[in-house]
């Protein structure tokens, strides 16, 4: 039986976003992706999978998010 999230992925995914945008991909480690998203190790691999994978999510939530925005003040 699989246990279910303690966290929202939407918030933390918004999280390593906001680190990918201030440090730079390169910069970012994943100790501190860890440290900002504020989720296990554990849960950010089996949420997200490495740390490329995060990044590429982080891009789409950014362009989701920035379009939306956009039409919204429209």
């Amino acid at each position: 039986m699989s246990r279910s999230k303690e966290f929202d992925e939407t918030e933390v995914l918004d999280k390593a976003m906001q680190l990918f945008w201030e440090q730079g991909y390169e910069k970012t480690s994943m100790t501190d992706l860890v440290k900002h998203m504020g989720i296990h190790r554990r849960s950010l691999y089996d949420t997200f999978g490495d740390k490329h994978t995060l990044f590429l999510m982080a891009l789409d939530r950014y362009d989701n998010t920035s379009v939306s925005f956009s039409f919204k003040r429209s």
